[in-house]
């Protein structure tokens, strides 16, 4: 069976097949097809986010599916939208790809973008198609802000911190992938809803994406705190441990593309966390604390606390 190829088909050719087969939402007045699409206003502020997955950066070709790369694409944007209270509304897709890719490929792509959008009861609303030299995929997604709408700024000193689910899975699965072995590339977890419950009780909340010391780093920079985390409480997967042994902790801690929620909680709604932690679909647990001091993050009795950084794209 002969292969069809993006030269084969085409973008308009393409584009417009993929039109057909795309769900709507209620808030989409216009959606795919014409120059831009029009979504129905909402009450609340809009949030915003962007994020590409490039093969040969974040992924790369074998390792999983064409459809769950672009699962991964929509869900790495939704955890931010999880970070600050949001819930995803509508997508856009702009994929970039060699000529001779299969067109299998993309349509694969756009479908698992589609399919998580429909999860949420968003929709994948427009998108953009170009030739380059690698696959790349950026998805747009906007987001209904909550009640409260969190940001990285707004820790204090006497904070608890907290993170949702285990972490260390992607970076002990990366490892087995690039020395040979045939692991499954793991998703990232869905937290919107665990997000917008967290919001109400939380007063600054980050998605970690590059490692949890990296990313806990920012919120101290923001609100101008230090923290401390407790390394024996850091919450390891299971896979972690398997391959990296008694280094599982700095993996989890550094490793990055977890996409857990990393969340500062006051003292005084300790009570009202602990009424809604069962209604989260995920566990909490408790690392550390926020104290006063220069912004840095410390984690005591772990000389790799001291160096440990994360993912740069650019280092």
């Amino acid at each position: 069976m002969t292969t069809r190829r993006l030269r084969d088909v085409g973008e308009h050719r393409w584009i417009a097949g993929l039109v057909r087969r795309l769900d709507t939402a209620p808030r989409v007045l216009i959606g795919p097809g014409d120059d831009a699409a029009v979504l129905r206003p909402s009450r609340r502020p809009l949030v915003l986010t962007v994020d590409t997955l490039v093969d040969g950066v974040h992924f790369r070709a074998g390792w999983t599916s064409a459809r769950d790369v672009g699962r991964q694409a929509f869900r790495v944007n939704a955890s931010d939208l999880a970070a600050m209270g949001a819930t995803p509304v509508a997508a856009l897709l702009a994929l970039e790809a060699p000529g001779d890719t299969p067109v299998a490929t993309v349509d694969g792509v756009a479908a698992g973008v589609a399919a998580e959008a429909r999860a949420l009861g968003a929709a994948l609303v427009g998108g953009n198609l170009t030739s380059g030299r690698t696959l790349a995929v950026t998805v747009t997604l906007v987001g209904d802000a909550g009640p409260r709408v969190v940001r990285r700024a707004g820790a204090k000193p006497g904070d608890r911190l907290f993170v949702t689910g285990r972490l260390g899975a992607h970076a002990a699965a990366v490892r087995a992938l690039l020395s040979g072995r045939r692991v499954r590339w793991p998703l990232a977890p869905v937290r919107v809803d665990a997000g917008r419950r967290l919001a109400s009780v939380a007063s600054a909340m980050i998605d970690v994406s590059d490692g949890l010391l990296q990313d806990l780093g920012h919120v101290c920079r923001a609100s101008g705190v230090a923290a401390v985390v407790d390394a024996a409480r850091i919450p390891v997967a299971a896979g972690c441990r398997r391959v990296f042994g008694p280094d599982a902790a700095l993996h989890a801690a550094t490793g990055g593309e977890d996409y857990e929620l990393c969340v500062a909680v006051p003292a005084r709604r300790l009570r009202a966390l602990a009424a809604l932690t069962a209604r989260l679909g995920c566990s909490l647990t408790e690392i550390g604390r926020i104290v006063a001091g220069r912004p840095a993050v410390h984690v005591p009795g772990e000389a790799w606390g001291r160096r440990a950084g994360g993912f740069d794209h650019f280092r």
